[in-house]
């Protein structure tokens, strides 16, 4: 037990010696987000929406962008067997998001996710994991949006 505290203990002291920073801080980013338009899937909407709220500020020194966001969900059936029941389903989550800067400008960027799981006979299990899945879709899509933010050249 105490080996275990003194290596937790040496493991946080070697990240705060060596300046670890998070990638994804609001703090060290050089854009900012102005307002939020958003259409198609509400429920993924508003779990990304949340995930960008941190970098809605009104520093005046970092460009700040307008996004309008539309999402879809698309789940398929991937396989079936031999009495026609499902046993595999694909699901694609999407979001084309325009991104508008300070002069107007807007470009267009889609990002989209794609994963297959086994169907479960248990529907509420099934439903869960469907959301579990969707969340982490969601989580990746953001942090691909946040690099693209910071890498954005007008």
């Amino acid at each position: 037990m105490i080996k275990k505290i003194a290596l937790t203990a040496l493991f946080v002291l070697f990240l705060n010696g060596c300046n670890y920073q998070s990638i994804y801080s609001s703090k060290n980013v050089k854009f900012s987000i102005g307002e939020f338009q958003s259409s198609g899937d509400s429920k993924i909407n508003k779990l990304l929406i949340k995930k960008l709220e941190i970098y809605k500020n009104d520093n005046l020194d970092t460009t700040k962008y307008n996004l309008n966001i539309t999402s879809e969900i698309n789940k398929n059936i991937s396989a079936k067997n031999k009495k026609g029941n499902p046993t595999t389903f694909t699901l694609k989550v999407a979001f084309k998001i325009e991104i508008e800067n300070s002069l107007g400008e807007k470009k267009l960027k889609v990002f989209e996710e794609y994963t297959s799981y086994e169907n479960n006979d248990n529907k509420f299990k099934l439903k869960k994991y469907e959301d579990s899945i969707k969340r982490n879709m969601v989580e990746s899509i953001n942090e691909s949006l946040i690099l693209h933010l910071q890498n954005l050249n007008y």
